[in-house]
């Protein structure tokens, strides 16, 4: 019999353990940052000039030459609606470009979580997808 009270009393202090580290957990995840990450891999002459900016940062215009990335880091704001927004553009025999959400939190959230992942090719634009490891295809160039 006591025996069996120090198993449950052992369960008890296990479950309240795993309450509280859950807790945590969900704390430390609601409290994140996101990082974005686009990286241009057109082909080795060709550079592609991106911008990106939110309603609340700049972050400016950015010439990335073949295999060179941009990144940056936020925290998402409270009201779920953080959305960072980019123009990229690269000139072939005519000038190719395309406007994309670079984060939206209702698409990303769940879907890169906080590592969301931007590949451009001459085929078009790749997005990371961490929990099938895979890149899915998302746009296409368009002049």
């Amino acid at each position: 019999m006591k025996w069996n009270k120090a198993i449950s009393g052992g369960s008890m202090a296990v479950a309240g353990m795993l309450q509280l580290l859950l807790t945590a957990t969900l704390i430390h995840v609601a409290s994140g940052k996101v990082t974005v990450q686009i990286t241009n891999l057109i082909g080795y002459n060709n550079v592609m000039t991106i911008e990106c900016r939110s309603l609340d940062d700049d972050l400016g215009q950015h010439i990335l030459s073949y295999g060179q990335s941009i990144g940056w880091k936020f925290k998402p704001n409270f009201s779920k609606t953080t959305l960072f927004y980019c123009n990229a553009r690269w000139k072939a025999d005519v000038m190719l470009h395309v406007d994309f959400h670079a984060y939206e939190y209702m698409r990303d959230h769940y879907g890169c979580g906080s590592d969301c992942r931007w590949l451009f090719t001459i085929n078009g634009v790749y997005a990371y997808d961490s929990k099938q490891d895979s890149w899915d295809f998302r746009f296409s160039w368009y002049s």
